[in-house]
């Protein structure tokens, strides 16, 4: 029966499988036979949540899913510009501000402003403000529904994001990757050897000279990145571990391709001229691969290096990809919802005038798009109403930003 590298306890069936890369970045493969349940528990709970705690922008940004499957995470209160945003995994986007507000006038009539995203959240807030002004619940909605509102859509302003990689914690968490990777090649007796002690208690415990002496950011383009974007995509993660011919081996960590973490699981009398690569595509988790076919020069390996024009250029790259694959997805929506404004069905026959009229109704909001400027749609809450609930028939489309305001 195997034991725990890190603590030696045996494993068994009932050992709760270890993600070799981490869920959270949209790591599929685990294994049973390396730790166990206690020290992943422990892990988990610790240098791996600071590990993951480093990317939550980025997965953010692009709705990177884990392994398992969960939405990405969100981000609360980001200020952009003068607009503070919740920033939905599902790349959702609202607005933080009161949902409605109410000014009673000196004749005793009152204005409402309501702000909302959807029609169902106009829906849940009527029978709150109707309590607010004292007025009957049927009654508000009738005024409501014959009041002005506006679709307004804009581009967020610009949010700063700072992304920081490195320190103790994220180390100790990628050398436990590296280590529970190798394992699964030469065997859990090996890696809990002597020359792998140094490695296993920085796992366990930190330590700022093994930090310092054992690993390193590297920002240097893996040798092969070509060949592993064309099978990975652009943002691929990456473990690879691999041993020169006296022992020494080294483990290479790469995240969505920006950055990688070094670290050095044992300076010698490891098993000589092996490697092992765990790659994975964090744009479609399901494509993943463990084995051997990547060989980089172990020169290279021993040679890291930070550079901060390389993490420029790589930052640059990620930009361009993230405007690249995101901004269709902007478009497509724009012209479904004037399509469906404008009544036309797949297949209908499309005059030469209602040609003219969603051409130029999509090429203003697109202009406005472009430029960060609100587009803004005036009719009353009813009709805005009948339209929207018209369009949640057919395909599902995120709801417009809405608001109203009635006065009794």
């Amino acid at each position: 029966m195997p034991s725990c590298i890190f603590c030696g306890e045996p494993l068994g069936a009932d050992t709760k499988p270890e993600h070799i890369l981490l869920d959270a970045v949209g790591g599929r493969m685990t294994t049973r036979t390396v730790d166990c349940s206690a020290c992943n528990n422990l892990f988990g709970n610790g240098i791996d949540k600071a590990f993951a705690g480093q990317s939550p922008e980025i997965r953010n940004l692009l709705q990177f899913r884990s392994g398992s499957g969960r939405t990405a995470p969100s981000l609360k209160n980001v200020k952009a510009g003068e607009q503070i945003l919740n920033l939905g995994g599902d790349g959702k986007i609202d607005l933080v501000r009161k949902p409605f507000t109410v000014k009673e006038n000196p004749d005793g009539t009152f204005v409402v402003d309501i702000h909302a995203r959807s029609i169902e959240e106009i829906e849940k807030l009527i029978p709150h403000i109707a309590v607010s002004i004292k007025m009957p619940v049927e009654e508000f909605r009738k005024q409501l529904l014959a009041s002005s509102a506006s679709m307004i859509e804009q581009r967020p302003n610009t949010i700063p994001f700072r992304l920081s990689f490195g320190g103790i914690d994220a180390f100790r968490s990628a050398m436990k990757s590296c280590l529970v990777l190798w394992a699964t090649l030469v065997g859990n007796d090996e890696v809990s050897g002597e020359p792998y002690c140094a490695a296993r208690n920085f796992v366990m415990a930190g330590g700022e000279a093994f930090h310092r002496l054992r690993t390193m950011l590297d920002t240097r383009p893996i040798p092969i990145v070509d060949e592993i974007r064309a099978a990975y995509g652009p943002l691929f993660n990456l473990i690879h571990v691999q041993s020169d011919a006296t022992g020494r081996v080294i483990g290479h960590f790469t995240l969505y391709n920006l950055i990688a973490f070094r670290v050095v699981l044992a300076e010698m009398g490891g098993t000589p001229d092996r490697r092992m690569t765990l790659v994975s595509n964090p744009e479609a988790p399901e494509v993943w691969s463990k084995g051997g076919n990547f060989d980089l020069p172990f020169d290279w390996l021993s040679a890291p290096e930070y550079n901060l024009e390389d993490v420029r250029v790589r930052l640059a790259r990620f930009h361009a990809h993230y405007a690249e694959s995101k901004t269709p997805d902007e478009f497509e929506r724009m012209i479904v919802d004037v399509l469906e404004k404008n009544g036309l069905q797949q297949g209908g026959p499309v005059s030469a005038a209602l040609a003219h009229k969603i051409g130029g109704e999509l090429g203003l909001r697109v202009a406005m798009h472009r430029l960060g400027l609100p587009f803004e749609e005036k009719a009353t809450l009813a009709e805005l109403m009948r339209r929207y609930r018209k369009q949640e028939t057919g395909p599902k489309e995120d709801p417009p930003s809405s608001g109203g305001d009635a006065e009794d």
